[in-house]
């Protein structure tokens, strides 16, 4: 029997080298089909995530269905959702702006010698557009790479504006079957490569 192995083990640390961690891009976009592919320019890094990371959220529910004897004989599934939920920092970037609030509300003018960039924000309440959305992740030289395809913003809750901390945006984005009838694909790579012989 083999003993445990730290090959098989790793942390959800950002691949802030590479990619940024978590970015975001129109529905359609063509993905990566695996954890170090290059990611189409479309799909934008939306930077910085609070120290809570990135929550899986996601649930399946089953209903057991019990005989006269009350001995479960069957369990059917009600619920299977793919869920992330994540705090983006970037309160002043048009990314992030993007997808918590919808590109149409938003009416950016590029910066000139006597302003930054300026950004109007036009609070709608109309629905948020699905999009792509992937969220790469690296330990050492093991990756993980989350891809979904058709997913939307389904929560957003901004902070508070304080002194002592950052504004931004608490938000779950909730996965939607694709095409080929898959809400996301997980890409690991455990960074093992063959030795030469």
């Amino acid at each position: 029997m083999a003993l445990p192995s730290t090959d098989v083990i790793g942390a959800g640390t950002p691949n802030i080298a590479v990619t940024g961690g978590v970015l975001a891009g129109p529905l359609g976009t063509t993905v990566p089909t695996d954890a170090a592919a290059s990611i189409d320019a479309a799909i934008r890094p939306l930077g910085y995530v609070s120290e809570d990371g990135l929550e899986p959220q996601g649930e399946r529910t089953v209903n057991a269905i019990r005989d006269w004897n009350a001995d479960i004989i069957a369990q059917l599934q009600t619920e299977h959702s793919v869920r992330f939920g994540l705090t983006l920092y970037g309160a002043w970037d048009e990314d992030v702006l993007t997808e918590m609030f919808g590109a149409e509300n938003l009416d950016v003018t590029p910066a000139t010698p006597s302003t930054g960039k300026l950004i109007t924000v036009q609070e709608t309440g109309s629905p948020l557009p699905n999009r792509v959305w992937i969220f790469d992740m690296k330990t050492g030289d093991k990756k993980l790479r989350i891809v979904l395809p058709n997913a939307k913003v389904s929560e957003v809750t901004e902070r508070a504006f304080v002194a002592g901390e950052l504004t931004g945006f608490q938000c779950v984005v909730e996965a939607f079957k694709d095409d080929a009838g898959v809400k996301a694909y997980r890409y690991y790579d455990d960074g093992v490569v063959e030795s030469g012989s």
